[in-house]
């Protein structure tokens, strides 16, 4: 195994989106990946990061509402993943297995650290916009992210993986340690909390 300093300058190198290999893993499953990371094949290991990088990092983000601290958190996500590759269950699947390491950390890390709404939303802006209409878009999404923050931790994780994510209710339970009925009422829970908060903003969009 490579040292932990070595491998975290790879998972930041991934990260920072400067390849490293040419990708042929495009037909291979994440739990093969994964196995043969547990193997010592890092390059299997930098496939995975550059699979779930994106996600990771969305994930992150929107729950921390901090880019620099969801880098950080993701990255150690990655670095538990290379680390515990063994403990993995082969009846299990990579993604909700990966997602619950991210979700603790999250969780860990909210109890330290009290979440920021996040100013510097990354967002393309295609050529030939009116401007008057992305400044529009811009302003819904960011009311978006800071309803989205203002959720009780276990609210607001649940409605990210089951919303963002597109995870199942089932995958979502696996990753919050919770009954998929625990989850369903989280849900519920937040969407009313997010009709309300959002309900202004509903209102301008209608008019």
């Amino acid at each position: 195994m490579q040292k932990a300093g070595y491998l975290m300058n790879k998972v930041t190198t991934i990260a920072d989106g400067v390849p490293t290999r040419q990708t042929t893993d495009a037909g291979v499953s994440d739990e093969e990946l994964l196995a043969r990371t547990d193997r010592g094949d890092f390059s299997a290991f930098e496939s995975l990061v550059c699979r779930y990088q994106k996600s990771a990092l969305g994930a992150a983000r929107r729950f921390l509402g901090d880019e620099h601290e969801a880098e950080d958190l993701a990255q150690d996500a990655f670095l538990q993943v290379y680390r515990n590759a063994h403990q993995f269950r082969t009846d299990a699947k990579f993604k909700t297995w990966f997602f619950r390491i991210l979700t603790n950390l999250c969780l860990n890390r909210l109890k330290k650290k009290r979440p920021e709404y996040l100013d510097n939303l990354p967002m393309g802006i295609p050529t030939g916009d009116d401007p008057a209409r992305v400044f529009e878009r811009r302003e819904q999404r960011a009311a978006v992210f800071r309803a989205v923050l203002k959720l009780p931790p276990r609210q607001r994780i649940a409605f990210i993986l089951c919303c963002f994510e597109e995870m199942s209710y089932t995958d979502a339970a696996r990753c919050l340690g919770l009954s998929v009925k625990a989850v369903e009422s989280l849900l519920v829970r937040a969407r009313r909390t997010l009709r309300k908060e959002l309900s202004p903003l509903r209102k301008n969009i209608s008019d």
